[in-house]
């Protein structure tokens, strides 16, 4: 509960910063609708040469893209940007005054900023979203479409644990700038429907480094698509990673000895 608290404390804090800089509201809004304008131009481009892609139309694959900026949002406004600085924050001995705080120091190291300047990508995606279902050649049940509004949430810890165990490995690192590019990158394989990664790739982005899911799986679940316990195994999955990324925040902690 005391963490909670002061997660919603760091949310205050960092609302009343949205208010002094409103411009960076509407600048948000403009560059968040160009990027998903650019990607659905893409998927109008490949659609216009094919019927499917990996057994998924044209509608479906929208449906994937909006549940893929859904969960971007939300790690985009609670704790993205503290990830792609942590190496920089670190190195400037900002760290030391975090993990002495009596709360979780995994907590204030990856949200201590959060960005609710991007509460305006959300309104982009959710036009994305009803674009999504009027290209669909199906109606979906508001059910499970709500289901995989709430699924995107297991999609946004595991993202979460997942950019976890990337950054920790700074405490071993004199600099780590390749990280920035790392985690930028690390969730692009999710724009698109799993089923197109195939083989050994397919079985390591689906369970070994579960990354082709995160939009995926949530689509599947609106759609109600027949994929067996797939939504059940990621879910475990997550509950998997969440311990394995403070197992080894809590070693890498060790190993740090301040700035310099």
């Amino acid at each position: 509960m005391k963490t909670i608290k002061i997660f919603f404390a760091l949310c205050a804090i960092n609302f009343k910063h949205l208010l002094i800089y409103r411009a960076s509201f509407w600048i948000t809004f403009l560059l968040m609708a160009g990027w998903a304008g650019a990607y659905v131009t893409f998927i109008e481009v490949i659609f216009g040469h094919i019927d499917t892609l990996a057994g998924w139309g044209k509608g479906e694959a929208l449906l994937v893209l909006s549940y893929y900026y859904l969960f971007q949002n939300i790690s985009d406004i609670f704790y993205k940007d503290n990830f792609e600085e942590f190496s920089d924050v670190m190195r400037r001995g900002e760290l030391d005054f975090r993990i002495i705080k009596p709360v979780s120091s995994r907590l204030l190291a990856f949200c201590y900023k959060m960005r609710f300047d991007q509460l305006a990508s959300l309104v982009v995606t959710a036009g994305l979203f009803a674009y999504a279902l009027s290209e669909l050649k199906m109606n979906i049940s508001p059910l499970y479409f709500s289901m995989g509004i709430l699924y995107t949430t297991i999609s946004v810890v595991l993202y979460y644990s997942i950019l976890s165990i990337i950054s920790t490995f700074a405490f071993w690192m004199q600099k780590s700038d390749t990280f920035k590019v790392l985690i930028w990158n690390v969730s692009q394989v999710a724009r698109y429907p799993r089923q197109i990664y195939t083989g050994i790739i397919g079985k390591v982005l689906t369970f070994i480094i579960p990354i082709a899911g995160l939009a995926s799986v949530p689509a599947e679940i609106a759609l109600q698509f027949d994929h067996g316990k797939i939504a059940y195994i990621l879910a475990g999955i997550t509950i998997v990673m969440m311990a394995i990324a403070q197992w080894f925040w809590s070693f890498g902690l060790k190993r740090y000895s301040s700035a310099g």
